[in-house]
């Protein structure tokens, strides 16, 4: 059996209820966009204290006069920084 293609085609589902399906979907891909944005940011944070404590390793090896920091440290101040940023953010933020 073929498709006619000189009707429209068929409705399976009322309008009604198609939009609140779309609805639906849009939530959830709204959800799964929230938490995969959740999960980056939750990564980001080891990443950058790695990084930080790399880059205050190399400058202790070139001045002494900087203490060496380990990763707990490392990730203590990504950590604070974080939270000072979003402080400075929502007080001197656009309103």
């Amino acid at each position: 059996m073929s498709f006619d293609f000189t009707k429209p085609p068929y409705r399976t589902v009322p309008p009604a209820q198609a939009r609140r399906l779309s609805d639906e979907r849009k939530r959830q891909a709204h959800g799964a966009a929230l938490a995969a944005a959740c999960v980056v940011v939750v990564l980001a944070i080891p990443t950058q204290a790695f990084i930080l404590m790399l880059a205050m390793g190399a400058v202790h090896g070139a001045f002494i006069a900087v203490p060496a920091i380990g990763y707990g440290t490392s990730v203590l101040f990504v950590l604070g920084a974080n939270l000072v940023a979003g402080y400075a953010r929502r007080t001197f933020g656009r309103k």
